[in-house]
Order: C-alpha cells, then sequence, then structure tokens
C-alpha cells in the first residue's frame, strides 16, 4: 500500500517539559491523512476526538491505533474503541482476535470481535522475567487491582508492542531492559524464552524502543533513544540498515533524548520495504529501509496551525484502505 493511500495517525500532547513519559496528557485525537502520489505531503481530512478514560481523568491521548475486525480498533489510555473504516463506531464483529499490550500491567491482552477477552498474559508468570519484578508488582497482580488507575508504582518492563515472527512464535517487547547477560528487550511469549538474548550485536541498542514489526527474516523497530529506525536480522540482531530520522527539539524539552533526537513513535508498513514513521511535532517520514533513505518531512496541508509545541507527539500510525 503505497502512496496515495490513507492513513490514521493517533497523537498526544502532553504540558509542561517532556521527561521521557513524563508530563499531563492534555490533548490529542485522531488524524486521517492522505498521502500524495509523489509522497512528498499528506492531506488533513478529517480529525476525531475519542472519549477520554474515565479511569484517568484529564487524560486525552489517543493511543494504539490497529486494523481490527474490517476496521479500526482505537486505544485510549485505559480502554479500547471498535470503529469502521470512517470512523463511525460500532459495537461488535466476528473476528480473530486483536492483541493489546497493557503497558501499565506488563501484560499482553487478546479481544475478539465482541472486545471480549481471549487471551491473557502477565511477564510475572515467567521466572526469568519476575526476578526483574518488586514487590509491588507482584502484589497488585495478585490482587486483582485495576491497572487502568494511577499508580505511585511504574510498570517494569513497559511493554509496547507485540507482533508474531515467520513461525508464529508471538515476541513482545521489553524496552526497560538492556541486551547484556542473557537478557534481551524481546520475549517469546509462545516459547516462554527471552528472543535474542545476549546478542553482541544488538549491545548499542540501549534505552527506549517502539513499533516492532517482523517481516520474512527481518525485525524492523523503531529505536527512540537514538533517533533510528532498524532494519534487524530476525534471527542474529545484526543491524542491516540504520535510517536517521531525528527531529532534535532543543534543551526546552528537559530530556535529553528528546533535545538531541525529538521522540521516534509510530510507524506503518506501506508494501515493500517502505514504512511511514512518526516523530514530534507531527513530523512523518517515508522510509525505504532496501536503500536505508528516508524522504524529508512530508509537507502538512490542511493542519489549522503549524506544530510547535515540542510536547505534541505521534503515538501510532495505521494504513486505511488506499484511495
Amino acid at each position: 500500500m503505497r502512496p496515495p493511500c490513507r492513513v490514521l495517525v493517533s497523537t498526544s500532547l502532553r504540558s509542561g517539559r517532556r521527561s521521557s513519559a513524563q508530563g499531563e496528557e492534555i490533548a490529542g485525537s485522531l488524524l486521517i491523512a492522505r498521502l500524495d502520489a509523489a509522497g512528498e505531503g499528506c492531506e488533513l481530512l478529517r480529525e476525531v476526538e475519542v472519549p477520554s478514560s474515565p479511569h484517568r481523568p484529564g487524560r486525552r491521548s489517543v493511543r494504539g491505533t490497529a486494523a481490527f475486525a474490517g476496521g479500526i480498533a482505537v486505544c485510549n489510555s485505559s480502554q479500547l474503541f471498535l470503529f469502521d473504516r470512517e470512523l463511525r463506531r460500532i459495537e461488535a464483529v466476528r473476528s480473530d482476535p486483536a492483541f493489546v499490550t497493557a503497558t501499565a500491567s506488563d501484560s499482553v491482552v487478546g479481544l475478539d470481535g465482541d472486545l471480549e477477552k481471549v487471551f491473557e498474559w502477565w511477564a510475572g508468570e515467567e521466572p526469568e522475567l519476575t526476578a526483574f519484578m518488586a514487590g509491588h508488582h507482584r502484589e497488585r497482580w495478585l490482587r486483582r487491582d485495576d491497572f487502568r488507575l494511577p499508580s505511585r508504582h511504574r510498570d517494569r518492563f513497559h511493554i509496547n508492542q507485540v507482533c508474531f515472527d515467520a513461525g508464529g512464535d508471538m515476541i513482545v517487547s521489553l524496552p526497560d531492559l538492556e541486551f547484556a547477560g542473557g537478557v534481551s528487550k524481546f520475549w517469546n511469549v509462545t516459547r516462554r524464552r527471552f528472543h535474542l538474548a545476549g546478542r553482541p550485536e544488538l549491545r548499542p541498542l540501549v534505552g527506549r524502543i517502539h513499533d516492532g514489526l517482523i517481516l520474512g527474516e527481518h525485525h524492523y523497530l523503531g529505536w527512540t533513544e537514538g533517533g533510528r529506525f532498524l532494519k534487524l536480522c530476525a534471527s542474529t540482531g545484526r543491524t542491516v540498515r540504520s535510517v536517521d530520522c531525528s527531529v532534535p527539539l532543543g534543551a526546552s524539552t528537559g530530556n535529553p533524548v528528546a533535545e538531541v533526537h525529538g521522540w521516534l513513535r509510530g510507524a506503518a508498513h506501506l508494501g515493500g520495504e517502505v514504512f511511514l514513521v512518526g516523530q514530534s511535532l507531527l513530523t512523518l517520514f517515508l522510509v525505504d529501509m532496501e536503500r536505508g533513505e528516508r524522504s524529508p518531512p512530508l509537507r502538512w496541508q490542511g493542519l489549522a496551525e503549524e506544530p510547535r509545541d515540542p510536547g505534541l507527539a505521534i503515538y501510532c500510525i495505521s494504513c486505511l484502505d488506499p484511495d
């Protein structure tokens, strides 16, 4: 699905200085945009508001989006909604499960077309991962606390992505771990073991990662800490391509990563090895991972004003049907 096509972009605006994931989410919406045939610009077609979280008053961000059940599944910070392709709310349809990372509870949940839970995995059920958890992580889970409610305790692994390898194994990200001593930033849920554990090729890959996708023999992901979109060998972790997608924000952000690289997040596969990659300030790049090249920032058309707030970031990008 190369340009021209329509894409769905979810956004978040954080108040104050951006310090990693800190700062209250005071705004956020869904943007439907059309990429032009030349791959140089995108036109805003529609902006849609998603209800704010009833569990966290004031949270206005729109988080994950994904094609699901012939429509689109959309999350705020604690709820999931199902829309058709024109973003009209629908209740339920028959479908294979959608898998959602429940970041605050170090979990993955599978939902059917009726939005009923059909799968659940918690990192604390894995002996190798339990060793990294504090007592309060286990206690809250055993009490079956509602993880959607605010807590002074942070999640341990910050699981933010689930994908499947060529053999159908479920792979989740563990961004808060590092590649050392048999440890990895990825866990194979199906086989209950670290994926690419301790690979020397991956040890420089420190800090935050987002938006993993395995296609054939390669693993594509956003290395937020380094501002780069990567193509890795899925079996060895060797870096095949590394494309700089940084958008420096300067010292006003209060975060050393964002100062130099911005906040790389959101990626949609457009076909072949072409991806639409998101950055701070609603920046979008077309990235060709076969050539190791990216476009200049796409020119937005139809925005009410030019994005200037460093707290404005893209959360997720999904493809809609081609025009």
